[in-house]
């Protein structure tokens, strides 16, 4: 089943985990908290008997805060942030530092030049010399620990590794050592791995393109959600080391952080050991600029046609609410959960009968900081025409509406929305994924209240927000035609 809105805003953050069978009754969801006295916040679950600790810390923040002009800012500072500090990552550090200046003037001269300046590529040499990429991932890597990654997503960007449990203390020196002063490293090189990204992810999909136009016509100008964490390639390689600081130290302030732990560990122990290392990150008292949360705006609703090397299909997009785990957020994710999977409707309905008029189908909710949408996304079956598509979701739709949604079909979504979110969460990197998420969003306390919200929601509850956000007036329709014909 595809995960509906609220389980796919935290889902971005989350690595896929292994289905384990769910607790019934499920547990509850308690984790410790506190706050330093610099603002960072902490969350921690003990589990007893665990080898590896799941370690995952988020930033409040991730390419909405990208400023116009510097789209994929946000992302290229989190691949940055894995170039060490001036303990991990240099031979040299006294000897580097002064390299690493004239290298950014000699930088900055050539982008105004549109040509190397004299004596860069000499500097970057010697830099080659002296620096030691990839020490950072080592120091992991040789400690045992796996899964370090890092995601950067709308609302946020988070760091994960699963870490040895008697080797806690090193991760904790590892993440405050680099959010302490933290060096880029391979300014360069990094712009060029994030191109590489982009042409992998969207570049070479012949919808991925397509869905991130549509992204922009649907936003509209200027809102932060209108362009993809990935960035756009002409202004990333335009970016300088000055614009990668000045958005670490608005965005990675210790209040705007959030760090989940979760294994065999506790509580004294993790708070010792967070005063220790992460209480000497100043509070924000120390940074000139502040962020500023973007305003709110209406998403502009527009549409987009097109043709593609693709099955022709449709995306129909509804604006809905911003991120909540109550009311009618909480209903339009269990009505993704209805329409989704070969026993919810829109199989059912489209894809096996209904003439067939569709090849593959799936309902999404989308709920973010700063605003939501519901997707329903069709591909044509064999000479299916849009027109068709649009018309079968509009009659599946008309349908719900008049006939109303079967108590016993709900007590199945429900029951398998739920306990698919418990499966995820007996996992610890899971868990603290979710966590971490929930917090970013509006606090860890409701991805617990989502679970009770789904558990409660009622077929009148999923009634009323089918009538109050599916109207089709007030939609936005990608259409992509297949190349050479439907």
């Amino acid at each position: 089943m595809k995960p509906a809105g609220w389980l796919a805003a935290l889902g971005a953050l989350a690595t896929a985990v292994t289905a384990a069978t769910a607790q019934a009754p499920p547990p509850k969801l308690e984790p410790a908290h506190f706050t330093l006295d610099n603002g960072m916040t902490f969350l921690v679950v003990e589990r007893p008997g665990r080898r590896l600790l799941a370690a995952v810390w988020a930033v409040r923040g991730g390419s909405a805060m990208d400023p116009p002009g510097r789209r994929g800012l946000a992302h290229v500072v989190e691949h940055l942030l894995y170039a060490g500090s001036r303990t991990i990552g240099t031979r040299d550090w006294e000897a580097e530092a002064p390299l690493l200046k004239r290298w950014e003037q000699l930088y900055g001269q050539s982008l105004r030049r549109g040509a190397p300046a004299p004596g860069l590529e000499r500097v970057e040499q010697r830099l080659v010399e002296i620096q030691r990429p990839g020490a950072y991932a080592g120091a992991y890597t040789r400690a045992g620990a796996v899964g370090i990654d890092a995601f950067t997503r709308h609302d946020s960007t988070a760091f994960q590794a699963l870490v040895p449990k008697e080797k806690l203390e090193l991760w904790f020196w590892l993440e405050s050592d680099r959010l302490l002063e933290p060096v880029f490293r391979g300014f360069r090189r990094e712009l060029a791995v994030v191109e590489q990204e982009r042409r992998q992810r969207i570049d070479s999909s012949p919808t991925a393109s397509w869905f991130e136009l549509f992204d922009a016509a649907y936003w509209g100008v200027g809102h932060p959600y209108a362009h993809s964490p990935g960035g756009e390639r002409l202004e990333v390689e335009r970016l300088l080391p000055e614009h990668a600081r000045t958005h670490f130290e608005a965005g990675y302030r210790p209040e705007r952080i959030v760090a989940v732990l979760v294994g065999d560990l506790s509580v004294p122990q993790v708070r010792e050991l967070a005063q220790r290392y992460f209480g000497r990150l100043g509070s924000s008292r120390r940074v000139a600029a502040a962020t500023k949360t973007p305003e709110v705006a209406k998403p502009a609703l527009g549409s987009l046609d097109g043709l593609c090397a693709c099955r022709s299909q449709v995306e129909i997009r509804y604006p809905t609410v911003p991120f909540a785990a109550a009311g009618d957020a909480v209903a339009l994710d269990v009505l993704a959960g209805l329409l989704n999977s070969r026993s919810g409707r829109l199989y059912r309905e489209l894809v096996v009968g209904g003439g067939r008029v569709a090849y593959a189908a799936s309902a999404e909710h989308v709920s973010r900081k700063l605003g939501g949408y519901f997707a329903v996304r069709i591909e044509a079956g064999e000479g299916g025409s849009l027109e068709d598509l649009t018309a079968a979701w509009d009659r599946l739709l008309g349908r719900i509406r008049t006939g109303g949604i079967d108590d016993t079909e709900l007590a199945r979504v429900r029951r398998q929305l739920v306990t698919d979110s418990w499966r995820q969460l007996e996992q610890d990197a899971g868990l603290a994924h979710r966590l971490a998420a929930a917090e970013v969003l509006g606090g860890f306390s409701q991805l617990e209240e989502w679970l009770d919200a789904a558990s409660a929601a009622s077929a009148e509850d999923l009634e009323r927000v089918v009538d109050r956000y599916l109207v089709a007036a007030e939609r936005a329709v990608l259409s992509l035609s297949r190349t050479g014909g439907s």
